[in-house]
């Protein structure tokens, strides 16, 4: 069985490669591919069990998404709560890449933002947790921890009504979001803006 390997093309450059990369993540993934960017592709090796390329999965630059000049590559958690990046392109289909260091996921991020757009992007992690409405749990425990307070006497930490968090689904793509009652506040997963 030959070796499988990916050829570039001559008008294609190595931009960046990632050893150890989950690719997708189900209930047996491991840090067992390698992902490669270029100045084409994003390119994933496939690795069987004794570390040989099974198969390579290609996926066009030019295809991701951007918005607001920036690119659809964004850093998440994986469940094990690994950094991950999830990249969405422009037929609706989204990967996910869980890296072994946070810095390896930023420098992914910051490399694929220069290739879209042709420019450098401060990367923000996203506020997804590892398990999904936490935050919303967490929001509607503090707001209850308030209530007894002021049930028996004590002052609430809230400044003012303004100042209010509230917790909700993005009413575009349905990712938990939160942020201060009235304002307007950006989904990390789609970043459609929209008023608590």
């Amino acid at each position: 069985m030959a070796k499988a390997e990916y050829k570039m093309s001559p008008n294609e450059a190595m931009i960046l490669k990632i050893e150890g990369v989950i690719h997708g993540g189900g209930v047996i993934s491991n840090f067992s591919n390698d992902l490669m960017l270029t100045s084409q592709n994003l390119v994933v090796l496939v690795k069987g069990t004794f570390g040989g390329v099974k198969s390579i999965k290609t996926f066009p630059v030019n295809q991701i998404k951007s918005f607001n000049n920036q690119a659809q590559a964004i850093l998440t958690k994986t469940n094990g709560g690994y950094p991950q990046v999830e990249v969405f392109f422009m037929n609706g289909q989204q990967e996910n890449f869980g890296l072994q260091s946070k810095k390896d996921a930023t420098n992914l991020i910051s490399k694929i933002n220069q290739l879209v757009t042709g420019e450098d992007v401060e990367v923000d992690v996203a506020t997804r947790s590892a398990i999904p409405g936490t935050e919303i749990i967490a929001d509607a425990l503090g707001g209850t921890v308030d209530a007894f307070k002021g049930a028996f006497g004590f002052k609430s930490n809230k400044s003012s009504d303004s100042d209010e968090k509230v917790a909700g689904k993005c009413s575009f793509c349905g990712a938990a979001i939160t942020g201060k009652k009235g304002q307007v506040t950006r989904c990390p997963y789609c970043d459609a803006e929209q008023q608590l």
